[in-house]
């Protein structure tokens, strides 16, 4: 079964999910009331917001985790809306009657919606342009509790939201209606979720903690990013496609013990050893720079969907045009060295923009691609020098290089304004959305 057709399937399966559990909890009514099916809506929506936070991989292989983060942030708003449109309704028209579930549907609401707040002012750039969120994100940002990894971990109290939101909805169903079918439905539903966030959340980790993984060499690079080499201490490396990202945790009591996710930058052709990229953007990546030979970490992955752009390229003579922004550029290093490997016959351009010529790092490698690749063209682009790299300059790039817009495939990685410049230029020319593809660095 082709891709699309099973994203297309999983989706329709998301969205329609309510309709079952609505089937079973008001089968034996004559009629559906619409504010408590809006209630059911507002559960099994929320709770399956519980299961994309537990990165289930026979999901996020065929959405990728960035995309499927931005979903679960959007439905999760939603959801969390009809919720509150379901209390109010439910108020009007019965009012305060049933005490005891009242009390655990109101908290629910409380809590998802302060957490839902922060998250939006601290770890989203959702309303950036407006001042007064601005501002607010500037007074909070001073508070020890609103530092992003602070903000990680008051995210994880979703798990008590929805917990508090199971409470009311199983007393409505099992004390208050009396329907034990029902209520052992929804309350399977939820059990189904938290044994995968719990999974995913302790017993995945302990279980990393026996598979661990040792570095072997660390190099700094340009740009304040270091290319860190490591081998499993037991086995071979897992399967992983080129342009996929792996979550890190240094076992080391010089560090934290929290995960990140860092970009493979290694070729999955070598089992014996992966590399990663960690670039110095904030306290924890600061830190990290001071890594040494020998130090264990725990590695779980592979996520990403960046690979997948090789299909598209099989058995045509389409170009491959890669646009780094930044350190964007780390997942398109590894999908370089595949096609090193490969030896695509495809014309493979890069262009990786950058502020100025002392941020160009990974000379080494891109100078093998040079060598190696039958035809690769390396195009730095320096905003110092070329001020933004915008519609007239791509065309421009094209032209020297001899790309066609209607017979290439392009992949972007790097800051978001970055990418939807690029996209905005490429769709000006009448490239279809199919043949670009991206994937945010927003987890």
């Amino acid at each position: 079964m082709k891709r699309k057709t099973i994203r297309l399937l999983i989706f329709a399966a998301y969205l329609l999910s309510p309709l079952l559990f609505a089937a079973v909890a008001f089968r034996n009514r004559s009629s559906t009331p619409i504010a408590s099916f809006l209630g059911i809506v507002a559960y099994t929506w929320l709770v399956a917001g519980v299961i994309i936070a537990s990165r289930p991989t026979f999901i996020e292989k065929y959405f990728s985790l960035d995309k499927l983060n931005k979903f679960h942030a959007v439905m999760a708003i939603l959801s969390l809306s009809i919720g509150i449109i379901h209390k109010f309704w439910i108020t009007a028209v019965w009012g305060e009657v049933y005490g005891f579930s009242t009390v655990y549907g109101d908290l629910a609401i409380v809590t998802f919606l302060a957490i839902a707040a922060f998250t939006i002012l601290i770890m989203t750039n959702w309303f950036g342009k407006w001042k007064l969120m601005k501002s607010i994100k500037t007074v909070l940002k001073k508070l020890p509790f609103a530092h992003y990894d602070n903000m990680k971990i008051l995210h994880n109290f979703n798990i008590l939201a929805a917990t508090f939101l199971a409470i009311h909805v199983l007393t409505m169903t099992f004390v208050v209606q009396g329907d034990i079918l029902a209520g052992t439905v929804l309350g399977a539903y939820f059990a189904i979720a938290v044994s995968l966030y719990v999974n995913h959340k302790f017993l995945k980790p302990m279980r990393l903690k026996k598979n661990l993984y040792t570095i072997t060499s660390v190099q700094p690079e340009k740009g304040n990013i270091l290319n860190v080499a490591m081998k499993p201490d037991q086995g071979e490396v897992f399967p992983y496609n080129a342009g996929q990202f792996v979550f890190m945790r240094v076992k080391d009591k010089r560090y934290p013990f929290e995960e990140h996710p860092f970009s493979l930058i290694s070729a999955p052709q070598n089992r014996k050893e992966i590399a990663v990229a960690i670039k110095a953007a904030g306290d924890y990546t600061n830190k990290i720079q001071d890594l040494e030979p020998g130090v264990k970490v725990t590695v779980e992955g592979p996520y990403g969907g960046l690979w997948r752009i090789r299909e598209e390229l099989q058995n045509t003579e389409d170009s491959l045009v890669l646009f780094a922004g930044g350190v964007g550029i780390t997942p398109l290093l590894g999908i370089l060295e595949d096609i090193k490997h490969k030896q695509l016959p495809n014309k493979i351009v890069l262009v990786w923009s950058l502020k100025d010529q002392s941020e160009f790092g990974f000379a080494a490698q891109l100078q093998s691609y040079t060598e190696t690749i039958p035809d690769f063209n390396l195009v730095p682009f320096f905003a110092n020098e070329s001020g933004f790299l915008d519609a007239g300059k791509i065309q421009a790039i094209f032209q020297n290089k001899d790309v066609h817009y209607e017979k290439a495939q392009y992949l972007l990685c790097g800051p978001r304004p970055f990418m939807e410049a690029i996209e905005t230029a490429l769709a000006e020319k009448g490239v279809p959305k199919n043949r670009i593809h991206f994937e945010a660095f927003a987890l």
